[in-house]
Order: structure tokens, then sequence, then C-alpha cells
């Protein structure tokens, strides 16, 4: 049994980054996926922007970037408002293989098809044990989704909410705006979520819901049915369904010996249910952390809580405002939707989503009486 610096469970963008950057560190890595290749798995609109991409370190190649668009936010009446900023519909899958091969070339040995089963600590390792084999190290990073193992094995039970999503690919659409990324908001269209229509090139699109209360899928085919002038001939070409945690960082993510990230820990911007960005910071941070602890020998949760410091000091913030913005937001009926939307610019919706400059948004709304009671008084 040979005992690694850092041990990785679960390739996604959080897993990919940490296995990176702590190989990168000098740290003996190990990354370990179930799936058979390195590969998204769960429903992802697949959007992101060129920070992404420097975060991950590496370059948006055309292998990986499948189609550039701005965005367009729906109010339930169907107005909106244009994000006149590009950002890239991108080959996930690609993404992932792209920074697992960074991992690879900075030293970090890869294994697919290994399921960890359980973990344990012992010895002051963490003694870890998948399908195929026994494994141990001084660090484990647990980005193995929202039911992770390693959470369980270290006997870590929260979680952060969760909202129901299921996503179709769809060929054979008509999009009547086949360069914008549309966001759909309203009760009727999806309860305390949102649908969306991105398109992935001539004719494809990826056509998906967030609903919480509801069934998806059900919410889903009656919106198919809304835009059937741009999905009604539509074939669907890939269908899935998962949860995606919306409630913020969850309180423990860091124990001794062991750091949890993605969506494990709930490294997701609420509003928005975006992960990529955030999971991959979540994972170069705490590679990067994981690695010195390891090589200095000290991996007590009170020098692993370097990743708590510095994750929050930029991310941390940016969901906390973001799912105050959410909480905000989902209290507010439709009518109340369709006269914010005439009120908010394209960057304003950034600032609110992003949970970046929320403070200036509210001020702004605070001129509306209904809108003052509403939402902006929640959001000071």
């Amino acid at each position: 049994m040979q005992t690694y610096d850092v041990l990785v469970v679960g390739a996604g963008p959080a897993g990919v980054s940490a296995a990176r950057s702590a190989a990168k560190s000098g740290a003996q890595t190990i990354l370990l996926e179930k799936n058979p290749k390195i590969m998204a798995v769960k429903p992802c609109g697949e959007a992101t922007g060129r920070q992404t991409f420097e975060t991950a370190g590496i370059s948006p190649k055309s292998s990986i970037i499948l189609h550039k668009a701005n965005a367009m936010v729906y109010a339930p009446d169907m107005s909106y408002v244009l994000i006149d900023q590009s950002g890239y519909s991108i080959n996930k899958s690609m993404f992932l293989l792209e920074v697992a091969a960074k991992a690879a070339e900075e030293g970090a040995q890869i294994r697919v098809r290994e399921t960890v089963t359980s973990l344990e600590r012992t010895d002051g390792f963490m003694r870890v044990k998948g399908l195929h084999d026994v494994y141990q190290a001084k660090v484990v990073i647990g980005a193995d989704g929202y039911n992770s193992t390693v959470a369980k094995s270290l006997g870590i039970r929260e979680k952060s909410e969760p909202i129901s999503t299921v996503q179709y690919v769809m060929a054979n659409c008509r999009l009547e705006y086949p360069d914008s990324a549309r966001f759909f908001l309203g009760h009727e269209i999806a309860p305390k979520g949102y649908a969306w229509i991105f398109p992935r090139g001539e004719n494809l699109a990826e056509v998906g819901i967030g609903v919480r209360g509801a069934s998806a899928k059900l919410y889903l085919d009656k919106f198919i049915k809304r835009f059937s002038n741009e999905l009604g001939d539509a074939q669907i070409m890939d269908y899935r369904g998962a949860p995606v945690p919306i409630g913020g960082l969850i309180s423990e993510n860091v124990v001794d010996g062991a750091i949890l990230v993605g969506d494990a820990a709930g490294t997701v911007v609420p509003l928005t249910g975006a992960g990529i960005h955030a999971s991959t910071a979540a994972g170069v941070i705490a590679g990067e952390v994981a690695a010195e602890a390891a090589l200095d020998g000290d991996t007590s949760s009170g020098r692993l809580q370097g990743f708590t410091k510095r994750y929050d000091a930029h991310w941390g913030k940016k969901i906390r405002r973001s799912l105050k913005v959410m909480r905000a937001i989902e209290g507010m009926k439709d009518k109340d939707l369709n006269q914010l939307a005439t009120l908010l610019k394209g960057e304003d919706i950034l600032d609110l989503a992003n949970g970046m400059d929320v403070k200036r948004v509210a001020l702004m709304l605070m001129k509306h009486p209904m809108l003052a009671v509403k939402l902006a008084r929640h959001l000071m």
C-alpha cells in the first residue's frame, strides 16, 4: 500500500483542479475517479466565462469552446434584459480532460474505474478503500459530488440545500437567438428556480430546468411545449437529472486530514447554480493547502483551515451574497419580477447573480417603493 501526500476523490472541476494544484505544489498526488473515463456526468448548462480558464490555468482551445454567446434574462411576461458580454458554451468533458492532462504532466497519478467505498483515519493517515485497491494518504480531498462517500465516511451529514435539475441536449432546434444563452424566470415556468436554453452550435442546444418543490421533468416538458416554435421538432440526444447544491457552503468542510470541495461542500453560486468556476477555484486552493500541509507534516484541521480562509476571501463572500439575493427573489411574485426587469440593466443582474456589488443594486432599488420593501431592504 503506497502512501501519497494528497489523494483526490472525484474528477469533476474541483477534483481535477485539486489534483493538478497539489502535484504542481510538489506533493505526491493521486486522483481516483469511479467512471470509466474523465468526463462530465451530471447535467450542466456547460456555460462559463474566460476567467474560468484563467483560474484553471488552461487556454480556451477550440476543442473546448463550442460557441460564444451573450445572455438574455427573461421575466415571467417574456420581457428580457440583455447582458451584452460574451461567454462560452463549452464541452465540459474536454475541459475536464485538459485539466486532468495538466495534472498528469505535473506528476499526478490518475486512476479511472476506481470507486471509493470508504475511508478512515488510522495512525495519522487517511486509509482509503476502493473497489480495486487500498490507498493511504496524508490528506484526502473529497470532490465526489453531492452524495459524497468521503463526507459520509468522515461523519459529515450536512449537505447544501439542493435544487432538482433536468436537462436535455436537443438537436434540430430552430433557435430564435442562436447566439444568446437564455434564462427564464417565473413561478409558472420554474418554481423557485429557472429554465434555460443554451446554444451549442448549429441547431443544437441544451434545454434544462431547475425547480424546488415540484417535478423538474414535468416543468421542463411544459417549457418545451411553450417554445414549440423553436423546440417542437427537436429530438432529445441526451437526458440527465441530478441535484445541484444551491444552499451555500456547508459549515464543516474541513476536518483533520480532509477537505471537501465542489458539490460535496456547496461551492456553487446559489442564484445561478453555476459551479464550474467556483469549484475550479476551490480545487486549486484546496490542492495547494493540502500539499503544503502534507509536506510540512501537519494535516490537522487547524492547518487545513487555510483553505477556508483563502476561499472565503473571495468566493465564500460571493456565495453568501448570492444566497441572500436568491432568498429575496424566491419570495417575489411574478408581477414583481416583471417590474424588476424594467429597472435592472445587464450589469445589475450580473452583480446580483454572482454576489458581487449587491449593495449598489440594492441602493438603486430602494428608490422604488414596492421593491424597496420586497427586495432591496433584504439585500442591504
